[in-house]
């Protein structure tokens, strides 16, 4: 894993040496929802979280991101006792549909996710706290909205299907997140 996230740290940097000094930057904060699916969704609710991304224009029509982020999900039903968090650390791209000011875009990423669990089991009377943590692999693809609200200033919202992978399985959610985009 960590040789991937190596690669991906080394392309992000391939990728925007040499590129036109006059390109613009920006930089977004995010709050939303992580809706997990399958098995996932089986043992945690609904999650919440947020995401920081840097966004970098190689062309009119194109960005390179690189985002992190914290999101965390509660058990649910007989496994209310259990948590999930996950830091994703993400390299991607952002194709812009139009060159208008509302900008709809696609999104590809891809990174690690640093994650934890804990959970309360109780047996016989006792009460015992387990925890655990490790790094994944995991990508995400989805779209989103860019849409001007002041002078450099941008509401930025998308949905994003996210795949962590683990050892024989994957932990899947769907992301719906909103924030502000700063433009420098």
């Amino acid at each position: 894993m960590k040789k991937i996230f190596s690669i991906l740290v080394v392309l992000f940097v391939a990728f925007t040496v040499g590129v036109n000094a006059q390109s613009k930057m920006g930089a977004s904060i995010q709050g939303g929802i992580a809706l997990p699916m399958g098995t996932f969704g089986d043992v945690y609710g609904m999650g919440f979280g947020g995401m920081g991304t840097f966004t970098y224009s190689i062309s009119p029509m194109t960005d390179i991101t690189g985002s992190v982020g914290y999101l965390m999900w509660n058990g649910k039903d007989a496994f209310e006792d259990w948590t999930f968090s996950s830091v994703p650390v993400l390299v991607g791209a952002r194709y812009y549909f139009s060159p208008g000011n509302v900008r709809p875009y696609g999104v590809a990423q891809a990174g690690m996710h640093f994650v934890s669990s804990e959970a309360e089991i109780s047996f016989l009377g006792t009460t015992t706290t387990v925890s655990a943590s490790d790094s994944f692999f995991g990508f995400g693809a989805g779209a989103g909205v860019v849409v001007p609200i002041g002078k450099k200033v941008n509401l930025d919202v998308n949905a994003m299907f996210n795949s962590i992978s683990s050892e024989g399985d994957a932990s899947n959610y769907v992301s719906v997140l909103a924030g502000v985009m700063f433009g420098f």
